[in-house]
């Protein structure tokens, strides 16, 4: 299915039709409909693909995206007084013309999903304050010879359908390698909420590069005038030609040709490498215009030191902010031993009693989905006001850094609040960090995605308990060398005695660093993450911590029942993960266990294992099996051919390393062969990828190492990555032969 992350076009539609709701959706759709393909520009009529593009799996020959929104009070009636409240309606339509070459494009362009409907509408004594979308699509081929269908659009097919919540999909039926596909999905929003007034509900990223070329790009946006809009145009986006109508109405328009696809997503990071747009709008205050364009006409003052971005107004000492900072106290028995305490313990203890606090309170919701409760992200702006406070009473030297991370944009290219994240700096002779990011981050862990990264650092000053001041300075996050972040695995490989063309496998692995995450977040039950931290921080029991609040005093029962059941499913998390390494579904999971959950930095390593068979891994020649050891590592990445060459610098997640013993148990009556071929070297700047096979006893012990010296190369460098990545790929290759006596 193309995924459709924008919306687009035609700025035509009126948005009279809109705001009556008592015109029937059909009618709608036909109007829409007629404006779209009866308005479009001349582009739209193009059928000839350029020669230089002929061979292309796709050409996109038309893109458009428009946007109009019009908000204005409204005053809404109550029971005594009245109140004013904010109508917006908001229209935009995404329109695109795209020639389909190859079966791959096909595939991609065969259907369109959506959410037809959405009605969160509230009412409130006499009034409803609505809330509600609706989307409408459209969709033609043209053939070769010229000849036009439209598809039916009634023929979907609702995923979901409730009475204020449709999500359809769209099959393109008779789309075929050669045809021209002319697709729109327009969208409609009514609101009288909080809820897409803001900028951040109308935040719209552009980003000018595709998987495949565009020929021709317009943008088209109009606001009236009660409307701020603020964009800004990153790494060599032009910028809009900017006009008003007699109404009054900001308009803003780009129109862009032959767009190039993009070089390569593999280790890119797009939003530092690739040109693009992103405009918000609001309907109130303004945003703080050092995030917006209006930052470029003083490109000197500092993006950081104005009150409206949030540091300088959170750094209020209300009653209550220094709960953790007392509860430190109180581990530590009296004030005297605080004092007296290293610092690093004391710093040790608040992170972990500030992670207790954070992810271990509860307000009921967790049991719609405990599945998802390790995957939870703490607020990081946030902690980090509350924390730096509370060690600024402590007489700790703290900054705070502003950092945005490396998979996103770039911090000059800031666009709002939600762009960056904080962290602190602890300001001794050996600086610690006290990052507030997922459940099982580390005391002194700086997260991987911020490695590396130009950072802003804020020296607060505290004046009074309701003002502090800043000064600015900039600095360079360091980098975790790849033995920080490295995986070790051992497997034990025998032949299934009850079938020999299966294979069993007793697996542990031991994760560190960056590379933990994921599979702690998978694996590790609610319970343990829970219970572990409430260890850590001394706390109170999940009983105490649910009856102190009216929410959640009635659910002991509920969450025990959850927790022990979520943990008693646990061998299907442990499935998951084996099928995601090794690209097929185990049998016979058995053994499932964590021998160490990871939960501090003072014994930072992540370890599981477990028992299961796999297939598909040895083939039968005559009396004798050969035995794909290659793929017993769970596989290594084969480059495509598309991405062998390459004008783009690499971001990779961090340096690591990767270290894999595998022990395959010669049969009575069997010798093995073929362990020369596993004997392979490559070392170079950037990395290295070496592995060995020998005899030892009844056994073949094979060795394999995998390093990433760095997170970032050049791209001058990327030959020699592709060095190691063909060398590891192609040891998946290599096989063992157990032959007969």
């Amino acid at each position: 299915m193309r995924k459709l992350l924008l919306s687009s076009f035609c700025l035509l539609i009126t948005t009279a039709l809109f705001a009556q709701d008592n015109i029937p959706y059909a009618e709608k759709a036909r109007q829409i409909q007629k404006d779209v393909w009866g308005n479009a520009a001349p582009e739209f009529k193009l059928t000839t693909v350029p020669a230089n593009l002929a061979n292309e799996s796709a050409v996109i020959l038309a893109r458009s995206f428009s946007l109009q929104r019009t908000s204005k009070p409204r005053i809404k009636f109550m029971l005594i007084t009245a109140g004013v409240t904010a109508k917006t309606v908001k229209l935009t339509t995404f329109h695109e013309r795209v020639k389909i070459n190859d079966k791959v494009a096909l595939e991609g362009f065969s259907t369109l999903e959506y959410q037809k409907k959405l009605d969160q509408s509230r009412s409130f004594l006499f009034n409803k304050f609505a809330n509600v979308h609706d989307t409408y699509i459209g969709a033609k081929i043209i053939k070769p010879n010229g000849t036009e269908t439209i598809v039916n659009t009634g023929e979907e097919v609702l995923l979901k359908d409730e009475q204020k919540d449709q999500k359809g999909k769209l099959a393109i039926p008779g789309l075929q390698v050669g045809d021209i596909l002319d697709y729109y999905i327009s969208n409609t929003d009514i609101t009288e909420t909080g809820e897409g007034n803001s900028f951040r509900d109308n935040d719209n990223l552009f980003l000018l590069t595709d998987e495949y070329p565009v020929v021709y790009y317009s943008l088209d946006f109009q606001y009236n005038k009660k409307i701020h809009v603020q964009y800004i145009a990153a790494n060599g986006a032009p910028r809009f030609e900017e006009s008003n109508n007699d109404a009054g109405d900001l308009l803003m328009s780009l129109k862009l040709r032959n767009l190039p696809k993009y070089q390569s997503t593999f280790w890119a990071s797009p939003l530092r490498q690739y040109p693009y747009l992103e405009v918000g709008s609001s309907y109130g205050s303004k945003m703080n215009t050092m995030f917006g364009y209006d930052y470029e006409s003083n490109p000197n003052a500092s993006r950081f030191e104005n009150n409206e971005i949030g540091f300088e107004g959170t750094f209020k000492e209300y009653p209550g902010f220094d709960d953790i900072e007392k509860k430190l106290k109180d581990y530590f028995g009296s004030h005297k031993n605080l004092k007296n305490a290293p610092l690093d313990s004391v710093l040790k203890v608040l992170y972990d009693q500030w992670k207790f606090d954070v992810f271990c309170s509860y307000s009921g919701k967790e049991l719609e989905d405990i599945g998802e409760m390790n995957y939870r992200q703490a607020q990081s702006r946030h902690a980090a006001s509350i924390m730096s406070m509370m060690l600024t009473d402590l007489n700790i030297d703290n900054s705070v850094v502003l950092v945005a991370s490396r998979n996103s944009n770039s911090l000059e290219n800031v666009y709002n609040a939600d762009d960056m994240s904080a962290l602190l700096l602890i300001n001794t002779s050996t600086p610690y960090y006290l990052c507030f990011d997922d459940v099982v981050t580390h005391f002194n862990e700086i997260p991987g995605r911020f490695q590396g990264e130009k950072v802003t650092v804020l020296y607060p000053k505290r004046h009074n308990a309701q003002k502090y001041s800043f000064q600015a300075g900039e600095t360079t996050l360091p980098v975790a060398p790849a033995a920080d972040n490295a995986v070790e695995e051992n497997l034990q490989v025998s032949l299934l005695p009850s079938n020999a063309q299966k294979l069993k496998i007793i697996r542990t692995v031991k994760e560190r660093g960056e590379l933990r995450h994921s599979d702690q977040k998978l694996l590790l039950p609610v319970q343990d993450i829970d219970g572990g931290y409430q260890a850590l921080a001394k706390g109170e029991t999940l009983e105490k911590r649910l009856k102190k609040y009216p929410e959640t005093k009635k659910m002991v029962d509920d969450f025990t029942f959850s927790f022990n059941k979520e943990k008693g499913d646990m061998i299907k998390n442990f499935t998951a993960e084996i099928k995601n390494k090794f690209e097929q579904d185990p049998e016979q999971v058995q053994d499932a266990k964590i021998m160490n959950t990871a939960l501090e930095n003072t014994d930072p390593v992540f370890q599981f294992g477990a028992s299961f068979v796999l297939n598909n891994l040895v083939k039968k020649a005559g009396n004798n099996y050969i035995i794909d050891a290659g793929k017993l590592t769970g596989g290594f990445y084969k480059l495509e051919d598309k991405d062998r060459k390459r004008s783009i610098d690499i971001y990779m997640p961090c340096a690591r390393s990767f270290k894999y013993t595998i022990s395959i148990a010669i049969p009575p009556g069997y010798s093995a062969k073929g362990m020369e071929e596993m004997n392979v070297k490559k070392v170079n700047k950037t990395g290295s990828f070496a592995s060995s096979a020998v005899v030892s006893g009844n056994n073949v012990i094979i060795s394999v190492t995998r390093v990433y010296n760095n997170n970032f190369e050049k791209v001058a460098d990327w030959p020699l990555l592709v060095n190691i990545l063909d060398t590891a790929s192609d040891f998946n290759t290599r096989k063992i032969l157990l032959e007969k006596k």
